[in-house]
């Protein structure tokens, strides 16, 4: 089975990647970690990454490519990414899409927490984060067609992370996750 994991910026899909691909003994595939690289390599921030890329969608969609062709090859893999649900669909395994919600301001505090983020102030990390949202559903509908990446109803599970601790988060995905096994 592929489970895809996506949502808002920092509901904890990084988190939760690492421990079911742990659980589950399943390979992690983080589109969002190669981008990160990639953008550190340029010595460029994430924010100006996008809008590189929102500038040469051929770059993009190789990467994309990429992410399709593993999940088309490789069983047994959790796929986080805005919209790794939208390429899982494609595969002819198994899929369950999870969307990781989260308040504005606990994602902030949550994404601040992070080296690179450190020491923005809690309104300028709430303001960037939806900027960045912005850009990802312009990217998005431009490369694919999507409307919005976002839209719950892409998803097959929906958990909001708000208020959880990242035990609880990995508990109630695999309540919803192990029947399915």
């Amino acid at each position: 089975m592929i489970i895809t994991l996506g949502g808002n910026l920092g509901a904890g899909k990084t988190t939760l990647a690492t421990r079911l691909s742990k659980a589950l003994g399943y390979e992690e595939l983080y589109m969002g970690g190669l981008m990160r690289e990639m953008a550190a390599e340029q010595n460029m921030t994430i924010e100006q990454f996008y809008g590189r890329l929102k500038n040469n969608p051929e770059f993009e969609k190789s990467l994309d490519e990429r992410q399709e062709k593993m999940m088309h090859e490789k069983e047994n893999l959790i796929a986080q990414g805005r919209v790794a649900w939208f390429f899982a669909k494609r595969s002819p395994h198994k899929v369950f899409n999870i969307f990781l919600a989260v308040s504005p301001e606990v994602g902030a505090q949550r994404t601040n927490l992070r080296e690179k983020n450190a020491g923005k102030a809690p309104e300028e990390a709430v303001k960037t984060n939806a900027f960045r949202a912005n850009l990802e559903v312009e990217r998005y509908n431009m490369l694919y067609g999507i409307e919005n990446f976002l839209d719950p109803a892409h998803y097959d599970f929906i958990l909001d992370t708000t208020n959880l601790t990242e035990d609880q988060v990995q508990e109630k995905v695999m309540e919803k996750v192990s029947p399915l096994l």
